[in-house]
């Protein structure tokens, strides 16, 4: 990167100087590693899981079988890429895999037989350390529509609807026995989260809407054996609509709640809500509408932006909700030693969409462990303050039903206080990236002092650092590294492959690219590029 001052056309050297030194020295962005993998067409998509520290663990079908059973390449990597362990599991034909999970340094894949609610389960536990391998076969006695996987201790959490009516069974992979968590069966009532707490509890989060006029938050938390250990209910303004909501983990003490709002029976968000988790008094939600934040316009025309601006704050102060409202996509919720780190992803869809991740869905038609299996959001991270998060990247990830165009907006970052009141946000416009499903397309790393946003398209890395009050410090473009210099991308495409955070500062950028050697030819890998902020 080149850094220049120049002051009335000017270029000044000496204390301006150190002011080009304390620029350049905001953040860098490197790429100190590369894996690929030859992707042969009869092969599947690779699932990627975070392991933190550990490195990545990848999984796809190889679209063999042996005796009757599906061969399935188990690839772990080291935070260098390099390959530390290799393996390929035999699952049965009748099996898909659905969802992963990652807690204490053991790897967990679900499978389903058929497409039913009463097929069998099959859990494979890879313990990382040991390299040994697991399984565990579940018949569930009731018809269940999954929508959440879990560990929590030595539970493995199944959530999801049983006859239209939220639920949660535990299954001991010890004793092989499973119960049903009691005080959750309902009626009218939709699942925003299941989340596992740090200290071995988990918390489920609904929605219950009563009458049209009567609606209701509920966060229950729970020890791991599924006795009830907090019970709050928090009352909805009769005019708002709760889209989608997710929980803390207890890094902090408090539990809070996160998501976004909608006015009326409107499907697209008008702004963002946090609430805090008290049971022992009356909780009121705060209700942020986008135009409360400084940087969510920034993907507009500046005289669009500032059209929009203000319309919203003269509606707000008539007491009315602005009418600007757009498709979200929550990602993920960071616990701070000063508060939360609220991420998520705007959107805009030319046509009706089926998504069949998001909570502002049909709670009985998705199916949100995410078709390329990056998505499954809960798991348990190491990193409470700084670069970590305790939950993997995406919440959920998913798949459209129809072949309508997603065109990406925004990347925006809403930091609240301990409270949950606003402090200030973040943004970066994501280019107009088109997608063939709702996904995840960004990832950004925090620290008290500044913030950076990261997204790939047409084989460019854009990256944006901003300080602590939004102001933006740097915005550009990068190239991703090849294995060799005299290399060039023959082919690419962003519709498959994303950035992710990974550990600390560093994150990952993965695809599938056509590469040109001049001296040994042409190549279609699977790549992932390790990236790093300096």
């Amino acid at each position: 990167m080149r850094c220049e001052v120049r002051i009335g056309g000017v270029r000044y050297i000496g204390l301006a100087m150190l002011m080009a030194f304390s620029l350049c020295s905001v953040a860098q962005l490197s790429q100190p590693g590369r894996f690929e993998k030859d992707q042969k067409r009869r092969f599947g998509d690779f699932h990627i899981v975070s392991l933190e520290d550990q490195g990545l663990a990848l999984l796809r079908d190889k679209e063999k079988y042996e005796m009757r059973e599906r061969l399935w390449e188990f690839i772990q990597l080291d935070t260098a890429l390099a390959e530390s362990w290799t393996k390929d599991l035999t699952v049965e034909q009748k099996y898909r895999f659905v969802g992963h999970d990652y807690r204490d340094k053991n790897l967990y894949y679900l499978f389903r037989a058929g497409d039913t609610d009463l097929g069998d389960l099959k859990i494979i536990k890879l313990d990382l350390q040991a390299k040994q391998v697991l399984e565990f076969d579940y018949k569930p006695e009731l018809a269940i529509q999954l929508t959440h996987f879990n560990i929590v201790g030595k539970q493995i959490l199944l959530a999801g609807y049983v006859t239209r009516q939220p639920a949660v069974l535990l299954y001991n992979m010890e004793n092989n026995q499973a119960k049903i968590v009691p005080g959750l069966l309902a009626d009218n009532t939709e699942i925003l989260d299941v989340r596992a707490n740090v200290n071995n509890t988990f918390n489920v989060l609904l929605s219950e809407r009563q009458t049209k006029a009567k609606k209701r938050l509920i966060l229950k938390t729970f020890d791991e054996t599924g006795a009830l250990l907090l019970d709050d209910l928090i009352e909805v303004e009769s005019e708002k609509n709760i889209l989608s909501g997710m929980t803390s983990t207890l890094v902090r003490d408090e539990l809070m709640l996160v998501g976004t709002w909608s006015d009326g029976i409107s499907k697209q968000a008008s702004g963002i809500f946090s609430v805090m988790v008290d049971p022992y008094s009356e909780q009121k939600i705060n209700y942020f509408d986008f135009g409360q934040l400084t940087h969510f316009f920034d993907y507009m025309t500046p005289k669009r932006a500032a059209k929009t601006k203000e319309r919203s704050d003269a509606r707000r102060k008539a007491g009315k909700t602005p009418e600007f409202r757009t498709n979200v996509l929550p990602i993920r919720l960071l616990e701070t030693k000063n508060g939360f780190v609220f991420y998520a992803e705007a959107y805009y869809t030319t046509a009706s969409v089926n998504n069949r991740s998001g909570a502002s869905a049909s709670p009985y038609g998705y199916y949100p462990y995410g078709m390329y299996g990056y998505g499954n959001p809960y798991r348990y991270g190491g990193y409470p303050y700084g670069g970590g998060y305790p939950y993997s990247p995406g919440y959920p990830m998913s798949s459209t039903s129809t072949s309508a165009e997603i065109k990406m907006q925004m990347a925006c970052i809403a930091v609240l206080d301990g409270s949950g009141q606003l402090i200030t946000d973040h943004g970066l416009p994501l280019a107009e990236m088109r997608i063939p499903s709702t996904d995840q397309v960004s990832d950004f790393i925090y620290t008290p002092t500044r913030t950076t946003i990261l997204f790939n398209k047409d084989n460019e890395i854009h990256f944006q650092v901003t300080q602590s009050d939004g102001v933006q410090l740097i915005n550009e473009k990068k190239e991703i590294q090849l294995l060799q210099a005299s290399e060039t991308i023959r082919s690419s495409t962003d519709a498959v492959g994303s950035m992710r955070y990974w550990y600390k500062n560093v994150l990952y950028l993965y695809g599938y690219q056509s590469i040109k050697n001049p001296e040994k030819g042409n190549r279609d890998v699977f790549f992932i590029n390790k990236l790093r902020i300096d």
